[in-house]
């Protein structure tokens, strides 16, 4: 709003010294439309705009236009933000320490003229309290030289027209895709910064028809929901995890393991919000999820990253989509937890989700709302409506079981009248898997001792034979698999002798399992301890086509109920499906 605006401390335009664009001179370059755009709408942000539209034409190589209503540039100050090197945002290199805009090299005008014919319309605004009504000041140039100027009427706030692009680089224009290509490159940008900005109203025109729009409403679960046309706040878990010392905040939503695709083009971040491809912060995110989702799923994710300016270095990409970060360790850790404590405890829905694709891209109008539970409020006033929450230790606890479905499912209610489904052999799996790790983490190969108390002893030993290298690797781990009740021993050779197996229920099933289970022992992999658990729990499950009486069903619940990730089984698939009281009432029009 405008009176936000007059508060604002303006810096003025200023050429950076040589030595500080050396220093961050990385050289902006403009490969396509949507990079044109994406240098647009960053100087709306900075300029503090709520309300951002972007129009195209023949893919934006005919005309992009950017309209904002941001505070506006000075009269005198618009041919100079066309300079190269030219900025309010710093002034020396240690302002990079403190920097708080998206912007700051003072390149992406110079850069942006030089290829096209750019027209700008600004009226600061600081002329919008003067009594008598002042226009709006506009400039052209062409291939980076001015050709035209004047005056024209507009609110205050800038826009910036683009005409011509690459009308003097043929070749550049030999490498441009076809108009559907570059407009998904610009929707999908778009799509992005209205993620990354909730509260700015962000539209999108293509050859005058709308193909994204949002309310500005400042709530990412419904910027979500009005991005990709679903009912997404019965799907979204929210995320807000700060450090005490204040290294760091980590805010956004994740949607649950209903929404998990095959690619990872719906996992978004933000740092001091600028979108980043961050590779290390990446595989944290990944860390987080991985074990929680089936192979090769990615969740819907979007997160934001706030971190002190002085501890995050953003000069060191030239589109300025990579970081370093000073507290790397701390964030890289606090970023998998985020992701993982959300995930190992949300169920899944019986409802299939038809999740947006390339269609988006092309969609002509958006579709109207979804009505949901309309007649609640007649016919069935003690139901409410809700969303479905991540399933607790204590919803698990007090779960009443009806009845076992095909030997493998326990159909159990929850307090609350919702009906939960539960897989036995996943429930049990995830049971053993926990109390496995619990077991390994407290195990000290230094302290061995010569057979573990938890451990079944076989009557007959069983012999396995392995390759060279896998012997070589399962000898330096036979401490670590006694601490686990896997008494094994060299035989001579290749061969190897294993005297027992962990303790438990479901021991017994691993006798048959063992050969398998030693080469995942003997894997030449980072990860061949949690390998091996796995491969435990799920031999030892108790296994789907046993019968279970009402006791053995309220006990299996139980144990699961203190588990820590209760929704997911160790390979990643869900133990519990969920209807909720939303979904009854809506399927039986109650």
């Amino acid at each position: 709003m405008p009176d936000q605006h007059m508060s604002l401390q303006r810096t003025p335009m200023r050429e950076l010294s040589q030595d500080v664009a050396e220093r961050i001179a990385a050289g902006e370059v403009v490969e396509r439309p949507a990079s044109v755009v994406k240098e647009l709408i960053e100087n709306a942000l900075d300029a503090g705009a709520h309300e951002i539209r972007i129009e195209l034409r023949g893919a934006g190589l005919r005309m992009i236009r950017v309209i904002d209503d941001g505070y506006g540039i000075l009269e005198g100050e618009l041919e100079e933000a066309c300079l190269h090197h030219t900025t309010s945002k710093i002034s020396a290199f240690e302002d990079l320490d403190h920097l708080r805009t998206l912007g700051f090299r003072g390149e992406a005008l110079a850069s942006i003229a030089k290829v096209a014919e750019v027209t700008i319309l600004s009226r600061a605004i600081e002329t919008a309290g003067q009594e008598e009504e002042q226009p709006g000041h506009w400039i052209t140039l062409r291939g980076g030289e001015l050709i035209q100027r004047g005056r024209r009427a507009r609110l205050p706030g800038t826009t910036v027209t683009v005409n011509d692009l690459f009308y003097n680089v043929p070749a550049r224009l030999k490498f441009m895709r076809g108009a559907r290509t570059e407009n998904g490159h610009v929707l999908q940008l778009l799509q992005r910064y209205a993620l990354g900005y909730p509260a700015i109203r962000f539209s999108l025109l293509v050859d005058e028809r709308t193909l994204l729009q949002t309310s500005g409403s400042g709530e990412l679960v419904l910027t979500l929901a009005e991005l990709y046309r679903l009912p997404l706040t019965e799907m979204i878990e929210e995320i807000d995890v700060r450090d005490a010392e204040g290294h760091y905040h980590i805010y956004g939503a994740l949607g649950n393991r209903v929404l998990a695709q095959s690619g990872r083009q719906y996992i978004t971040l933000f740092v001091n919000g600028r979108w980043v491809q961050v590779r290390f912060l990446q595989e944290a995110l990944e860390r987080g999820y991985r074990t929680l989702l089936p192979r090769g799923k990615h969740p819907l994710l979007v997160l934001h990253l706030d971190v002190p300016p002085a501890e995050v270095d953003a000069n060191v990409h030239p589109g300025k989509i990579e970081v370093r970060l000073a507290e790397e360790d701390k964030i890289v850790a606090a970023l998998t937890q985020a992701v993982r404590s959300v995930l190992e405890r949300s169920p899944a829905s019986p409802e299939p989700i038809d999740f947006p694709g390339p269609i988006l891209a092309t969609q002509r109008r958006l579709p109207g709302p979804r009505r949901r539970g309309l007649h609640v409020a007649e016919t069935a006033e003690e139901y409410k409506a809700q969303a479905t929450a991540p399933v607790s230790g204590e919803i698990l606890a007090h779960l009443h079981p009806l009845a076992q479905l095909q030997q493998a499912v326990i159909l159990a209610e929850a307090p609350d009248g919702s009906l939960y489904l539960i897989d036995q052999h996943r429930a049990h799996e995830r049971i053993i898997y926990e109390h496995l790790r619990l077991t390994y983490a407290g195990f000290n190969a230094d302290d061995a001792q010569e057979e573990s108390a938890d451990a079944h002893l076989l009557l007959e030993p069983v012999i396995v034979e392995m390759k060279r290298h896998q012997a070589e690797l399962l000898e330096m781990r036979l401490p670590m698999l006694r601490g686990l009740g896997l008494e094994c021993e060299r035989f001579g050779g290749r061969s190897f002798l294993i005297r027992s197996v962990p303790g438990g229920e479901g021991g017994e099933q691993l006798v048959a399992h063992l050969p398998e289970l030693a080469e995942i022992a003997a894997e030449d992999s980072a990860d061949w301890e949690d390998h091996l658990l796995i491969g435990l729990a799920c031999r030892s499950a108790l296994r789907r086509g046993r019968e279970l009486n009402s006791s053995e069903q309220q006990t299996l619940l139980k144990a699961l109920a203190n588990v820590a990730a209760p929704a997911v089984c160790p390979h990643g698939s869900p133990i519990l499906l969920h209807y909720s009281r939303t979904f009854l009432i809506d399927k039986f029009d109650w």
